[in-house]
């Protein structure tokens, strides 16, 4: 069964439009800039993702029970710590060498545009016909994998970016 039509082409176009190009990075500012919009883009598809997701709570709060209900917190959770990450603000500075560090991060965006993409067909095939507990029993756990792993990309970004890593950000 194909999902695509539950991917917004004008989401994704907008998504892809905002890729940066880290060569084109002539200063610490356009940098800064570029990144905030690539960020902006991605953390906006999170946020329909959360906001679906809750959405679906409130329409069938009778159809879900506890732990359906306690499932869909902690997706909204994950996307909660994902957008932490991606608010990481400071001086862009590419780490290592610049062609390695490039290529790295290219792999890297490729796999956080896959991993928003499932994402978001996870979570709108929730209310296309598939019985919810069926939905929670595979696509849930699916998506919490899938969230758990952009979390994971988003940090390793945030370090090549010379963002460092969120551990030396926590409180002491």
């Amino acid at each position: 069964m194909l999902h695509a039509a539950s991917v917004s082409f004008p989401e994704m176009t907008s998504l892809l439009e905002k890729l940066p190009d880290y060569r084109e990075y002539r200063t610490t500012a356009e940098a800064a800039a570029k990144e905030r919009e690539y960020r902006h883009a991605l953390g906006l598809m999170l946020k329909d993702c959360g906001e679906y997701l809750l959405g679906v709570a409130e329409k069938k709060s009778q159809l879900l029970n506890t732990e359906m209900q306690v499932m869909i917190d902690g997706l909204v959770d994950r996307i909660g710590a994902i957008f932490r990450r991606l608010d990481r603000e400071g001086l862009v500075c590419l780490v290592g060498d610049h062609d390695t560090t490039i290529e790295e991060l290219e792999e890297l965006d490729a796999r956080l545009i896959l991993l928003v993409e499932e994402a978001m067909m996870l979570v709108h095939s929730l209310e296309t016909g598939v019985p919810a507990s069926s939905w929670f029993k595979s696509e849930a756990a699916i998506l919490s994998r899938d969230l758990a792993t952009f979390s994971e990309v988003t940090e390793e970004r945030n370090y090549l970016l010379g963002l460092g890593w969120e551990s030396e950000f926590k409180p002491r």
